[in-house]
């Protein structure tokens, strides 16, 4: 069952890739402080999910925030540039639009149907290892609780209704799909809880986005 729901969802998996031009600072000692010196590229990457076959692609606000350039890496190898159709900071969700059109593309779910127990797949491009294979890694859990409301953060966004998982949720896996037994998309993962300052690693609290505050 879960192999056949990753073969269904995996095409559909995505690497989100993006360049931020940042500026270096050159500190005068005379003056007491520091110069815009070089610009130069700095790069990064999250995880997305191609929604539809003409090429919408479903990703965190917080992969793509302040970038100069986007491209999206699917399974196989293949880089497209992609229009940003609309980022929310609130929600953290955002839609990008492939150039092109036939994309293999996921069925979206329905997460108010979810129940605490089920097997849940998360898949993405953690630690960058997209690259490695050109295709999503996946990992395997449950959904731990539901309905979980974290109100606004610091930041800005506000996290209401999520669902938690055990599923290993990594750093680069934001944005990438948390889907059902059958291949679904119920859920986009969005953050992790480390129990440490340092920690980077799952240790087994995971949250989704639920799929229906996406549509």
């Amino acid at each position: 069952v879960i192999t056949r729901a990753i073969e269904k969802v995996g095409p559909a998996v995505a690497s989100v890739n993006v360049e931020q031009h940042v500026s270096s600072i050159s500190f005068d000692p005379f003056f007491g402080f520091g110069f815009p010196r070089d610009i130069y590229p700095m790069k990064s990457s999250g995880s997305g999910v191609v929604i539809s076959p003409d090429g919408y692609v479903l990703t965190n606000h917080h992969v793509i925030a302040n970038a100069n350039r986007i491209t999206v890496t699917l399974s196989g190898g293949d880089e497209y540039d992609v229009q940003v159709i609309g980022s929310d900071e609130t929600s953290d969700l955002a839609l990008l639009k492939l150039e092109g059109d036939r994309f293999p593309s996921a069925n979206m779910g329905d997460s108010d149907d979810l129940l605490i127990g089920e097997w849940v797949i998360a898949l993405g491009n953690p630690f960058q290892l997209f690259s490695v294979s050109n295709k999503p890694s996946a990992s395997v859990g449950i959904i731990s609780a539901t309905h979980m409301d974290f109100g606004r953060q610091k930041s800005g966004k506000v996290f209401q209704d999520m669902v938690q998982t055990d599923a290993a949720i990594n750093p680069g896996n934001s944005g990438g799909p948390l889907v059902n037994a059958l291949g679904d998309v119920i859920g986009i993962n969005t953050f992790i809880f480390t129990g440490s300052d340092y920690g980077q690693g799952s240790i087994g609290i995971g949250f989704a986005i639920p799929i229906n505050s996406a549509k």
